[in-house]
């Protein structure tokens, strides 16, 4: 077993492929200077011995051995122009030149003991040196191939020595010894190098192992700081990377860009947990991203918000008209049946911009579009609503460049006691004129204040001028100011509606704060939490706009509320055929719950009789005073206390 170990020794030379591949990249550099090195000490011997020795050894075997060897030699240099070797090509090397290594060293040593004999003392000690200097270059050369070092040094030390012993000299014969003890420890510095090199190699190809697996963990963490985990497709990061990528890399092309949003999944979370909701995200993730089509990637920005974009833009109408389809489709959650709509804003390159933000911006925007004008489906962004886009940019250059202090105004919209006709509230209203774009709505420019910082402005300011007015007002009017989703969970406006409160002396229990029903739904919990600290504060809250959202009745009847304002369209019903149906259903929802109800929009006086009929305590409306100044509230005031029969007339009149 033992005796077999050399024999595997050299079977195994070129197994290892990286060992292999760095012994042939050594071995280019190293076997053109041991071939060099053979023909320089060779040339030399024949030189010294050309008139000692027959011709035959000076320049017939010479001839042969210095042609072989420069081919070798050049064939070398050629491979070391090719570059780092295969690991199959480094093994052919390394056994070629392991084979060869035997033939060619007993070839020149043969040819060097054959010239021994000749010449005299200098020539024979200059074939003994050129034999000991070249096995030695020689083994130098071969160090990262140890089984041709060896081989070379066992075909030539035994020759040597008998060349040494046979001259019968103890000069030839210490000289013999001494060639062999240091060939014993060159072998020995040799193996010693070479199991250091094998380590180095071993270490190295480790490492590279590690850094190969790094950079698969590191692609890994890469992918999935790309994915969303709830839904397995590419997420908002990824999303505006692409954006980036197809804007600038692929400037010039044509291609659309969508942001998709659900409707009715805020109820859908609240009413059945975040587990149903996210149930339903993931499955609504699988349906768009089998809906999308081969051109489309889908993505998720967060929430129930979708992103996409696509090449294809000829046929991306079709692909928004299928993914709707699919959104709409029933799905099923357990046991639950759920039903959800979406909206979808589209901006396309290059008409609606060029750049990665403009076109987000533009697609958001139609998304806004489409899912608060147009009630849902699909809105592509055109020139129409570049203008408007235009118009909101005005407004919140306008804003920002503002004094609002100065610049906004209030006015007053009465609440009138539907039994008695007595001023019980006003709601204050805000009114703007820009001294760069003159009066501006309230409905645009507080929608364009909503996206920006300016809201909380707006509301100091309102707040500020609506509780100085209330200190001109008879103790028993309210006054009800409109607090936005920006205001509502912001602690500072908390903190500064409670400020001006103690400022002004005003009783708490008289200021009333609307919350739309379309903020509070957006986030109950939030809501109820927020609400709640303006409740602990002694104010009032009211829902407005009740029934134009898609909140639970469940969770308005948990909400910390007070007061549901009945919005205007269903008053306006009230003139229709059984229009007081759904009034009526409203007002005895309310009133079950214990909630008082506001009626909006009152112009007729049908429409004052048949509220009150249904139990409606309070409303408000054109019929009984368009919005004032203060100055003109007061007046309208001492004017009702003067006629206060006037309500008594108004119901007669709306009878007749």
């Amino acid at each position: 077993m033992r005796a077999s170990r050399p024999f595997r020794w050299f079977a195994e030379i070129g197994d290892d492929p990286a060992l292999a591949v760095s012994q042939a990249v050594n071995l280019q550099r190293q076997v053109p200077l041991l071939y060099g090195l053979l023909l320089i000490n060779s040339l030399a011997v024949a030189i010294t011995h050309r008139h000692q020795a027959p011709a035959v050894l000076t320049i017939s075997v010479p001839a042969v051995l210095f042609a072989i060897t420069f081919f070798r030699m050049i064939h070398w240099l050629r491979q070391a122009r090719k570059g780092v070797p295969t690991a199959e090509q480094a093994r052919r090397q390394l056994r070629a030149i392991t084979a060869v290594s035997g033939p060619v060293a007993l070839a020149y040593v043969g040819w060097s003991l054959a010239l021994a004999p000749y010449g005299g003392p200098f020539e024979q000690a200059h074939v003994g040196l050129y034999i000991s200097t070249t096995v030695i270059g020689c083994i130098f050369c071969l160090i990262v191939l140890p089984q041709a070092a060896l081989l070379v040094a066992l075909t030539v030390l035994p020759a040597f020595i008998i060349m040494c012993l046979a001259r019968q000299q103890l000069i030839f014969v210490t000289i013999g010894i001494n060639v062999a003890l240091v060939l014993a420890v060159l072998l020995r510095v040799l193996f010693n190098s070479f199991a250091h090199f094998e380590g180095q190699v071993r270490a190295g190809t480790l490492l590279t192992a590690q850094h190969a697996e790094l950079q698969r963990l590191n692609e890994e963490n890469r992918r999935l700081a790309l994915t969303d985990a709830l839904t397995g497709l590419a997420n908002r990061r990824r999303f505006h990377a692409d954006l980036e990528a197809w804007t600038t890399t692929h400037a010039g092309m044509p291609f659309a860009v969508g942001v998709l949003d659900l409707d009715r999944f805020k109820p859908i979370n609240d009413t059945y947990g975040h587990h149903v909701g996210d149930r339903l995200l993931a499955e609504i993730g699988a349906r768009l991203r089998h809906a999308a089509g081969p051109s489309a990637q889908v993505y998720r920005l967060g929430g129930d918000e979708f992103g996409l974009i696509d090449p294809d833009v000829s046929g991306f109408t079709r692909t928004c008209e299928r993914l709707l389809q699919q959104i709409r489709a029933p799905l099923q959650v357990g046991e639950i049946v759920l039903h959800v709509g979406a909206s979808l804003g589209v901006a396309h390159c290059p008409q609606a911009g060029t750049g990665a933000d403009d076109l987000f911006d533009r697609a958001d925007y139609a998304l806004y579009h489409a899912k608060h004008v147009e009630g849902g489906g699909v809105c592509v962004f055109s020139a129409a609503l570049e203008t408007a886009v235009r118009a909101d940019r005005a407004i919140e250059v306008a804003l920002q460049g503002s004094t609002l202090e100065d610049e906004l105004t209030i006015v007053f919209q009465p609440i009138i006691e539907l039994a008695s006709g007595r001023l019980s509230a006003v709601e204050v209203l805000v009114r703007w004129t820009s001294p760069v774009l003159g009066e501006v709505s309230a409905a645009d420019f507080i929608a364009v204040a909503e996206r920006s910082t300016a809201i909380h402005s707006i509301t100091r300011a309102v707040i500020r001028k609506g509780l100085k007015a209330a200190q001109h007002l008879p103790d028993d009017v309210a006054v009800s100011f409109n607090i936005s989703a920006c205001d509502l969970t912001s602690a500072t406006t908390l903190a500064f509606i409670r400020r001006e409160i103690e400022r002004t002396g005003i009783d708490p229990g008289r200021i009333w704060l609307e919350v739309t029903e379309t903020a509070v739904m957006a986030n109950a919990e939030t809501a109820a939490q927020a609400l709640q600290a303006f409740r602990d504060i002694g104010v009032h809250v009211a829902l407005d706009d009740f029934g134009t959202g898609y909140s639970s009745l469940g969770y308005v009847q948990r909400l910390p509320l007070d007061k549901v304002k009945i919005d205007r369209s269903f008053v306006a019903g009230l003139d229709g055929t059984d229009g007081d149906t759904i009034a009526r259903a409203v007002i005895t929802f309310c009133h079950t719950i214990g909630l008082s109800c506001v009626a909006e929009g009152v112009e007729t006086p049908s429409q004052w009789r048949m509220l009150q009929e249904a139990g409606c305590k309070h409303a408000q409306g054109y019929l009984f005073s368009k919005p004032l100044t203060l100055d003109a509230l007061l007046a309208l005031c001492t004017e009702w206390e003067r006629q206060r029969p006037w309500g008594a007339r108004q119901r007669q009149r709306g009878a007749a």
